[in-house]
């Protein structure tokens, strides 16, 4: 696995501690309130059922999300929001083969 990829899941990890209370965190997350997901695949030029397959969610979620009828919780607004700063990163830890 890349040093890239050790690092991300690390990272996760570390989420995942704090979201479980078992870690407190010393980093203030800056996740805005709400995430304009069809802006973030037009941006990204992709279909929706390009983005729902490219980062594993569902194409009615995608829809969903875009017409406003659901809103994501707070793990997928972070993963969207993540997916909106480095979607290549995510692609490689999303399909990188577990060591």
């Amino acid at each position: 696995m890349s040093e890239l990829g050790k690092s991300m899941i690390k990272g996760m990890e570390e989420v995942l501690a704090f979201a479980e209370g078992k870690k407190k965190s010393t980093v203030k997350i800056h996740i805005p309130e709400e995430i304009n997901v069809r802006r973030i695949r037009k941006k990204l030029k992709m279909t929706q059922t390009g983005f729902a397959d490219y980062f594993g969610v569902s194409v009615r979620t995608v829809q969903e999300w875009e017409q406003g009828r659901r809103v994501p919780s707070g793990v997928s607004k972070n993963f969207l929001f993540v997916i909106d700063q480095e979607p290549d990163a995510v692609h490689r830890a999303l399909t990188a083969t577990p060591a």
